[in-house]
């Protein structure tokens, strides 16, 4: 009867200890009991219902990762616009501008606010839901990165910094918002490498084909270091990102918004001499 008892209970034991350190957190635990009986029935009722959990916390971390990187993205591109914003309204507050002016720095700001509202629903969908097929609109590239230029005024009077713009007029596909952001992350890195010069360039290369390129003459990026950059939370210098509050985000992005136009990011930099950074996106006509 003893010996009966054993090896009835020991299973019914096995299935408890497993259940209590399900309890305990512990969610990949499985019972490995074979048998053709109802213990063999229970024991795989059990298993079911353990992948299940297991699953489920999966998916719920999963989440709970998703929802941090919104906010963590989120965070990090309220930086240029809002800068963009301080410095028109303190050009409208201390200087004495003539109305016009007034009124095209009250426009930037109102645009930059407008574009921030826009932003957080798609930063939701780029990063929470992983979305890809973003309406590509036709927009000239020549207005596209004047009003670009426009926004950072401040920035580059501030910082003292030479822009050359060298594009071509096309009509090309972009998301306007994601594209905007992609390229102020471009120009923001250059800054942060101390660049003092940056060249923009942009121009046709097929039919359906343009080239877009900024190049700058920072500090430049370590070769074994370049194939890292576009990793989410990963800096080149850590001690200089924590100066100017870099968490590492900005390329990350950027190869995600690259994406959305079916491109890439082509990176190349010597050390102390600079980086450029180029993709393509299609221009009217083209089928991204």
């Amino acid at each position: 009867m003893m010996i009966l008892s054993t090896l009835i209970t020991r299973p019914i034991k096995k299935l408890i200890n497993s259940s209590s350190r399900i309890a305990s957190g512990y969610y990949n635990e499985h019972l490995n009991y074979v048998d053709n009986g109802e213990l063999g029935e229970l024991a795989e009722s059990f298993n079911k219902m353990a992948y299940a959990i297991e699953e489920k916390v999966q998916e719920l971390e999963v989440d709970a990762e998703r929802k941090e990187d919104f906010v963590t993205n989120f965070a990090h591109e309220l930086k240029t616009p809002l800068t963009s914003v301080i410095g028109y309204a303190d050009m409208i507050y201390h200087r004495d501008l003539p109305k016009e002016e007034v009124k095209n720095a009250a426009r930037y700001i109102l645009d930059e606010g407008l574009r921030l509202e826009a932003l957080s629903f798609k930063l939701m969908d780029l990063t929470m839901l992983n979305k890809q097929n973003f309406i590509l609109e036709q927009l000239s590239s020549k207005e596209v990165f004047q009003n670009i230029l426009d926004t950072i005024k401040p920035i580059i009077k501030e910082k003292n910094i030479n822009i050359i713009l060298d594009v071509e007029d096309e009509y090309i596909k972009i998301e306007f918002d994601l594209f905007k952001m992609l390229i102020l992350n471009l120009i923001d890195n250059s800054i942060k490498a101390d660049s003092r010069e940056l060249v923009i360039i942009g121009h046709k290369i097929s039919n359906d084909k343009y080239f877009i390129e900024v190049k700058d003459d920072g500090r430049g990026i370590p070769k074994e270091k370049i194939d890292r950059i576009t990793e989410a939370f990963y800096v080149v210098d850590k001690s200089r990102s924590r100066a100017q509050h870099g968490v590492g985000l900005g390329l990350s992005l950027c190869e995600k918004i690259a994406k959305v136009h079916k491109s890439n990011l082509r990176i190349s930099s010597e050390e102390n001499e600079g980086t450029t950074i180029s993709l393509e996106v299609y221009i009217d006509g083209g089928n991204p």
